[in-house]
């Protein structure tokens, strides 16, 4: 028997016994206010956060926190014109996206390539918006990995919660370093899903 083969018995021979995974919490969609937790979980790590009734609203809101905005990319109540070069993106200072879902234990949106308008959009802008409705908040993530399951199909997808940052080793922290500087979501209240966005 080779050293290789003594040392792989050895091992074998000395691991613990298997046992079964620990079950899921199956009940953790219910009950609870997770549009209450999702906002103070996303303003805790940088984000902004609107419960609206409608559009109107979202752009009296966006006029007043973004006035200087040139270039705005609307792709919720809009439809886009096709964007084929990414690099033509890199002067966008606001974008305003759909999303499918929000997670409350995170503060993380689920958002989808359809939504995106581009792949490149929701990281390359300087300022980013999301909505979807208050309805759409789930629990955490086991109920936002089954919500993906049922979902139709996709390419590409993200998580996405708060605005960009980083840090170094003295804790100087920056926003905007490596994508948008802000994340503002807003929470419709009451309103159904609507030209497939959601």
């Amino acid at each position: 028997m080779s050293s290789r083969d003594k040392i792989l018995a050895t091992v074998t021979k000395n691991q613990p016994e298997g046992r079964d995974l620990p079950a899921l919490p199956a009940a953790s969609a219910a009950g609870g206010d997770h549009a209450a937790v999702f906002m103070s979980t996303l303003e805790a790590i940088g984000g902004a956060v609107y419960v609206v009734s409608g559009f109107d609203r979202i752009a009296t809101i966006l006029k007043e926190k973004f006035p200087d905005a040139r270039r705005i990319i609307n792709g919720v109540t809009e439809t886009p014109a096709d964007i084929g070069d990414p690099h033509t993106l890199e002067n966008v200072d606001l974008a305003i996206l759909p999303a499918h879902f929000g997670v409350a234990e995170n503060g993380a949106c689920w958002i989808t390539e359809k939504q995106m308008v581009q792949r490149a959009l929701p990281f390359i802008t300087q300022h980013l918006v999301l909505v979807l409705p208050k309805s759409a908040i789930v629990a955490d993530m086991h109920a936002a990995y089954e919500r993906i399951d049922a979902g139709d199909p996709y390419g590409f997808a993200t998580f996405i919660a708060g605005p960009s940052k980083t840090a170094d080793i003295e804790q100087s922290l920056v926003l905007g370093a490596h994508g948008p500087a802000s994340l503002t979501v807003f929470l419709l209240d009451g309103q159904q899903s609507d030209a497939g966005y959601y």
